[in-house]
């Protein structure tokens, strides 16, 4: 979405790019330097198990493709045109500057060392030696139809195919889904409780203004290993000691601003404007695949 919202906000200089043509779409050239800029995108975005450069460049080069006949019929239907897409492309440059300055500021910064890479393995078993998966089968409600008389059913049920039953008898919309959830992303005291209730206990899990009515149908061993884990702690840290000469920067730069609030910030927001903390390397494939913060379980049996 940012090299879209860089594309699309340089759409007037599409004719001035330089370098050696690699590819043409409908008379629009793609250029080598892009297709490197792409690859070198795609490589920080790569997960474990790289691909070979060959394949992850006819990758690149196919994605460059499929953005370019997108934009193009954006254009033509006059997408760039709304000010709310205006809005979102300027703020993702003005992102893509920010970053571009932070980077310029850590410098060359060296690989995290094996020993901080172990230390940090050794520190964590939830994440990689110890790891658990929990795979939950899940009635999903509105907290506001969470009420006495179906904690009481649900006190009684032996499963959670007569709390779907009651559900449907007393008309509460209800869906239905099957969800696996890793030790290393959630919190330590409810990974100990769900271990706790065991398989085939009901409980329940508050996620914002939802409610999920559960049943743990299994609970299995799923250790990472210390070569797979340690690209992932190595991206992590990194990523902290990025956020830390941020964080630095920030500081010093509102010490010396002249800093004035037509609005006053609420108390329940952060108004200093630090950057977002790193995300852990066993709960980078939970923020990926769901956005859920669970907040608390109770076991009801």
């Amino acid at each position: 979405m940012l090299l879209t919202a860089i594309n699309l906000s340089g759409c007037d200089d599409q004719k001035k790019k330089g370098g050696q043509v690699v590819a043409r779409i409908n008379g629009e050239e793609i250029t080598a330097p892009q297709l490197e800029a792409e690859l070198r995108y795609a490589s920080r975005l790569q997960e474990d198990g790289a691909a070979p450069r060959q394949a992850m460049r006819e990758q690149a080069m196919e994605a460059l493709i499929d953005r370019q006949l997108l934009l193009d019929e954006a254009l033509r239907n006059k997408i760039d045109r709304d000010p709310a897409l205006r809005q979102i492309i300027e703020r993702f440059k003005t992102q893509a500057i920010v970053q571009a300055y932070l980077e310029s500021r850590a410098g060359n910064q060296e690989q995290p060392g094996k020993a901080e890479v172990e230390g940090y393995f050794q520190a964590h078993p939830e994440m990689f030696a110890h790891r658990k998966m929990f795979e939950v089968e899940q009635l999903i409600i509105a907290d506001r139809d969470f009420s006495a008389p179906l904690k009481a059913m649900m006190d009684s049920s032996k499963s959670l195919s007569q709390v779907a039953a009651w559900l449907r008898q007393n008309k509460i919309a209800h869906a239905q889904r099957q969800y696996s959830y890793s030790s290393a992303e959630l919190p330590a005291e409810i990974g100990s409780k769900l271990q706790a209730l065991g398989r085939s206990r009901l409980f329940v899990m508050k996620d914002g203004q939802r409610d999920l009515l559960c049943v743990l149908t299994e609970l299995r061993d799923s250790p990472v290993a210390p070569d797979v884990a340690r690209p992932q702690i190595e991206r992590y840290l990194m990523n902290k000691k990025m956020q830390e000469i941020a964080t630095s920067e920030i500081t010093r730069l509102r010490s010396a601003a002249r800093l004035e609030y037509m609005e006053k910030p609420a108390n329940s927001i952060d108004s200093k404007g630090l950057p977002v903390a790193a995300t852990s390397p066993g709960k980078q494939q939970a923020e990926v695949r769901k956005s859920m913060e669970v907040s608390g379980v109770a076991g009801l049996k």
